[in-house]
């Protein structure tokens, strides 16, 4: 008993020093394992318990536990399958989704109040009485209609449950918690959505390279990296080097991109000229021009705080027949424009020129006159020759 009444008078506020010292730990967290950490501390000192479990990223609330990531201290640590048994006689999730308005933040005594009752239920008897738990306090964060993750605070008969004080507090505490919650799941779903992008772009055959604007590499893949080594080295000398280890950007392409950012700096401080959304430029290779660089100073809408950046696309043409590239297919459609690769698409799926036209809302003549343009851009005579080369 005299454990409880401990707890129950010490009740911080938010102008507490200790709390606002852990918010200021909270706020700065710059990723889910430092929350998670600033997270243990302050909610210590706000509202003390026995256990507490942190869902992160809920796959489904209304039908799952499973979350993106689960904390828990280590009294609270369980395997997947007792999280999804619990999951099949917990009375709490059909509590929150009955009510009519979200709900934040709740008490195991809001959904049943009688503790007799309580202790009745499997949910209790099964996975609270194990751990010597008999009270909760659980926050949630939402994402539209559903709800995205979960705080829940375990407590002990001897604790007694959450005061009216202490559910007061983590009320003002929520959307600070709710703040930080939100702008690291952004984070990281970004992070993992670039990872993912980057994965796939380092196994394409494009050699591609991005430039911020004071012209610092931000991202080459692997190709872009072989690229760059045949633009600095040549194309048979490179072959000496291992592409990652002497990687540089060739003088060639960082001076064009100059050229690009002072077209673009010209362009902005004259109040006359209309907006462009970008500037491209193509440069060949001095000493071997079967290398040649495509540029973009790609800018984002005024709306944007971001800088604008630098595209750079790479290509090499080889002594292939009837002078193709000597690329994957992927980088010979990459010189195509957008109208012209819908036109080898429907040429890949059987279509005739009419039938093409007809598709593209084009004159026959015109489709035509687009494929002629094709055939030279690839480097192949005829229709079934670039049938074949792509095959």
């Amino acid at each position: 008993m005299q454990a409880s009444l401990s707890i129950r008078t010490r009740v911080p506020r938010l102008q507490d020093p200790g709390i606002r010292r852990h918010l200021l730990r909270l706020h700065a967290s710059t990723d889910v394992n430092q929350f998670w950490t600033a997270l243990r501390a302050l909610l210590g000192e706000a509202a003390p318990h026995d256990a507490l479990i942190v869902y992160l990223n809920f796959f489904d609330f209304a039908s799952s536990w499973q979350a993106a990531k689960i904390f828990s201290t280590a009294n609270a640590s369980r395997p997947t399958a007792w999280f999804e048994g619990r999951r099949q006689v917990d009375m709490t999730p059909q509590f929150v989704l009955a009510q009519r308005e979200k709900l934040k933040l709740y008490r195991l005594s809001d959904v049943i109040s009688d503790p007799g009752q309580l202790r009745r239920t499997a949910f209790f008897q099964d996975y609270l009485a194990p751990g010597g738990w008999h009270h909760l306090a659980v926050a949630l964060f939402w994402d539209g209609a559903n709800v995205c993750s979960e705080i829940a605070l375990r407590r002990t008969e001897a604790q007694g449950d959450f005061s009216e004080d202490e559910f007061r507090l983590l009320q003002e505490l929520h959307p600070h918690i709710e703040t930080v919650h939100t702008r690291l799941i952004s984070q990281e779903e970004e992070r993992v959505r670039r990872h993912w992008l980057e994965e796939f772009s380092d196994h394409l055959p494009f050699a591609l390279l991005f430039l911020n604007l004071e012209l610092k590499p931000v991202y080459v893949n692997r190709e872009g990296m072989e690229q760059c080594a045949m633009w600095n080295f040549g194309p048979q000398e490179a072959r000496a080097y291992r592409c990652r280890d002497v990687f540089r950007v060739p003088d060639e392409i960082l001076d064009a991109c100059a050229e690009l950012k002072k077209r673009l700096l010209g362009r902005r401080s004259s109040s006359s000229s209309p907006p462009q959304q970008h500037f491209d430029i193509r440069r060949l290779h001095p000493k071997y021009p079967e290398l040649a660089a495509n540029l973009t100073l790609q800018t984002e809408t005024a709306s944007s705080a971001a800088k604008p950046g630098f595209v750079v696309y790479l290509s090499r043409r080889g002594d292939t027949l009837e002078r193709g590239f000597s690329l994957p297919i992927h980088s010979m459609l990459g010189e195509l424009t957008a109208a012209e690769r819908d036109i080898v698409r429907l040429l890949l799926a059987g279509h005739s020129n009419q039938e093409i036209s007809g598709h593209l809302r084009k004159s026959v003549n015109t489709v035509k006159g687009q494929l002629t343009h094709i055939y030279k851009k690839l480097g192949v005579a005829s229709r079934s020759r670039l049938l074949a080369l792509i095959r």
